[in-house]
């Protein structure tokens, strides 16, 4: 960032009330954790604190001046450093980043979605990597504040940025995409994610249709073709007038045909672009990749680059931490895929394990999905029913919701217990799992099921390091 302080009380539409207006302020931090010296502390307000508290500490660790919603500097403030007032902090932090977005003026490719946005946001940087000086979000940067500090990250000669946009509430794709002003805009599925913050499946669409309609009409939209909602979204809200769609059938620009399971997991599929046509061996756990895959391969066509290059990236492609990541722990294939869970995803999941052919036994931790507001038991009840259509051999569920998921799965003849704990999963799976099983770990991010993995590591390594291991008093299937 390279702005003069009033240049950046411009952009925030803030008051400078002191400070040289020609100083150079190039860092703004938010966490005074992990604040650096020379930076600018912007002080976010939130429901349960006060950024305006922690002006001290800032100071203390060398900031050069604050942005806050105090109309004044407090009492003993030093007078070199520089202080400026806004209305609102977060709308400010905004503002500034959208400022620096326009003076780089990078194409930003923008990417919301259910599912699939933090894969698909990887898949499409790691095929930009060798083409453009590029910018990411880092791990899933992709809220009101998330978003602007990944854009603040931009430097004068990136020539792309894709970033993730994630909402929980109408209105707050309208307000990121006003943020990032996207070039490429991509709606990778609109599914049942936080459907208890909406009401209904309409007021989701009129929400994901936000990303859109905040897109200038000479961009471009990318639409998932498979989404049996995405057509709704094109034919009832503005879009940008170039549209560019995915999917496995004819109808699509973008197509991944002659899609074949690969040995122990990945596909295998033509990818067809335009007259082009090239073999992707995906080696990513889950169906959903294929689709992924698309979208991040319609974006990279739309920024110039060859299919053929987006096919052999597309080959040399490893998924991130936790999502959807495989291992082999003592000879059985582990699924981690933690970090997220909506009804949809989880059930594409519980299908890709059932893909999966060889397999001794098929075991399943699941927790709680979360932001389903009145619908919570019946979206819980349809993943237990998804368990048993997977044919998985057991079942573990934890948090109070899955109890749902466990009662529907056991209904329909499935074996399955529920856990007060992750310790009590890796104890159980401990004793069970073998070589040659496979194991699906998949939760919302709230229920940090990462932890079942870390306990079971641990206690596999200790066994094979010599310690002694207490044994699990919890019984056996």
């Amino acid at each position: 960032m390279n702005f003069t302080l009033a240049e950046l009380a411009e952009a925030s539409r803030g008051r400078l009330l002191s400070g040289n207006p020609r100083r150079i302020v190039r860092r703004i931090g938010t966490d005074t954790r992990i604040l650096r010296a020379s930076e600018c502390f912007l002080a976010l307000d939130g429901k349960n604190y006060r950024g305006s508290e922690f002006i001290d500490q800032a100071i203390a660790k060398g900031a050069a001046g604050v942005i806050t919603t105090m109309t004044a500097p407090p009492e003993g403030f030093p007078s070199e450093r520089f202080f400026i007032s806004v209305d609102d902090t977060t709308t400010a932090l905004g503002d500034i980043a959208r400022e620096w977005r326009m003076i780089v003026d990078p194409t930003v490719c923008a990417i919301t979605g259910s599912s699939g946005k933090t894969t698909t946001k990887e898949m499409l940087s790691f095929i930009c990597r060798r083409r453009f000086k590029h910018l990411a979000t880092d791990g899933n940067f992709n809220n009101l504040i998330g978003l602007p500090l990944t854009l603040l990250r931009l430097k004068e000669e990136h020539e792309v940025a894709i970033v993730e946009t994630g909402m929980n509430m109408p209105g707050e794709l309208t307000r990121l995409g006003e943020i990032c002003i996207p070039d490429i805009s991509i709606i990778t599925n609109i599914g049942n994610a936080h459907i208890g913050n909406f009401g209904s499946v309409e007021n989701l669409i009129r929400a994901k249709a936000e990303l859109f309609e905040a897109t200038p009409r000479d961009g471009t939209a990318i639409i998932n073709a498979d989404c049996p909602h995405a057509s709704i979204m094109a034919e009832a809200f503005k879009i940008p007038e170039m549209v560019i769609s995915y999917g496995q059938g004819d109808q699509a620009d973008v197509q991944a045909r002659n899609v074949r399971l690969l040995d122990p997991y990945g596909y295998e599929f033509e990818l067809r672009i335009l007259d082009s046509r090239h073999r992707v061996r995906l080696d990513v756990f889950g169906r959903y990749q294929v689709s992924n895959a698309l979208a991040a391969a319609a974006a990279a066509a739309a920024l110039g680059v060859e299919p053929a290059e987006i096919a052999e990236r597309l080959c040399e492609f490893h998924a991130p931490s936790m999502r959807a990541q495989t291992e082999w722990l003592d000879g059985a294939l582990v699924i981690s895929d933690c970090y997220n869970a909506s009804p949809d995803a989880t059930m594409a999941s519980l299908r890709s394990l059932a893909d999966i052919a060889g397999l001794s036994r098929r075991y399943a931790v699941l927790g709680d999905m979360l932001e389903l507001g009145d619908q919570v038991e019946k979206f819980h009840r349809r993943v237990g029913i998804a368990a048993a259509e997977a044919q998985i051999d057991f079942l573990c569920t934890i948090g109070a919701n899955s109890e749902f998921i466990r009662e529907e799965a056991e209904r329909l003849g499935i074996a399955a217990r529920h856990f007060a704990s992750a310790d009590e999963v890796a104890e159980f799976l401990d004793r069970k799992l073998r070589a040659g099983d496979g194991l699906l770990v998949k939760g919302s991010r709230g229920m940090k099921l990462e932890q079942v993995l870390l306990r079971l590591r641990e206690m596999r390594s200790a066994v094979r390091s010599g310690d002694v291991v207490p044994i699990s008093c919890v019984e056996g299937i």
